[in-house]
């Protein structure tokens, strides 16, 4: 048998028994593979990590939870503010059509009244005619004008009818808008509001991210960062001899050797790293 001294920068194996006096000497190269292999081959207690793999899981499912929901918000403030904004629209064009048609109906208007002026002067001036030909040129005319009035009047009143029609939309528009500017404006400043608490929680949560992989061995780290970017959690227990990642059987020798050994196993089925809940 035999044990290994480190010293200065030689390693040396010493043996006794029936090999006392043989000494092997090795260099620095040596004794780092020595120390590479010594490595290696001691076994790591998965269950003294258990709880530092639990809380690392909790940690990265709390993030992917922060992260959807901050990528939520400004989608959910636009939903709410398009709400809004279609209202605003519909009440803008309404406005610009009742408007528009206004300003026609007072138009037509001041033109009517003109018009009715002009038949007036020129049913005064049938008494001065003298003439039989320019007297039916006059009354053609008078009736042309008529005519022409009374398009305008019929064109008046539509243009009220649905001049009234449009204001009472118009009326009704206004105060959905103020009731969904309101309420927009209350959901914005709520969303902004959460938004920094959850920016606040993510920033705590990944403050206490890498302090919680320094705990870890590599090997386990390893398994845990390559299980992950497959499933979301790379981490499931075992109850009753079903993983509770993919609620699969787990084979009843496989299951009670994992509760004898203290090693690292991946769930035959899913490969996720698994535990039973008893530990």
């Amino acid at each position: 048998m035999g044990v290994i001294k480190f010293g200065g920068t030689r390693a040396e194996v010493v043996f006794w028994g029936p090999l006392q006096n043989d000494h092997r000497l090795f260099e620095n190269s040596e004794r780092k593979r020595i120390f590479q292999r010594l490595h290696k081959f001691m076994a790591v207690n998965f269950k003294d990590y258990l709880p530092q793999l639990k809380e690392l899981q909790e940690i990265d499912r709390r993030l992917r939870q922060v992260e959807f929901e901050l990528a939520a918000i400004p989608e959910q403030l636009e939903t709410s503010g398009a709400e809004y904004l279609v209202v605003a629209r519909a009440l803008q064009e309404k406005e610009t059509t009742l408007s528009t048609m206004n300003k026609e109906r007072q138009s037509l208007e001041t033109l009517i009244k003109e018009q009715t002026i002009q038949v007036q002067e020129r049913e005064k001036r049938l008494y001065a005619i003298k003439t039989q030909k320019e007297y039916q040129a006059t009354l053609k005319e008078i009736a042309q004008m008529k005519k022409e009035t009374k398009d305008r009047e019929e064109r008046v009143l539509k243009l009220l009818e649905e001049g009234e029609k449009l204001t009472q939309e118009i009326t009704q528009l206004k105060s959905q808008a103020a009731d969904k500017e309101g309420g927009y404006r209350q959901i914005e400043g709520e969303l902004k509001k959460r938004q920094e608490e959850v920016e606040t929680e993510k920033a705590r949560i990944t403050e206490r991210r890498p302090a919680l992989l320094k705990e870890l061995p590599p090997e386990i780290l390893k398994k845990y960062e390559f299980i992950k970017k497959r499933f979301a959690d790379a981490l499931a227990s075992v109850k009753k001899g079903i993983c509770q990642g993919c609620n699969m059987n787990i084979p009843a020798q496989f299951y009670n050797e994992m509760l004898r050994a203290a090693d690292l196993r991946n769930c035959p089925n899913c490969h996720r790293l698994i535990y039973p809940e008893e530990v």
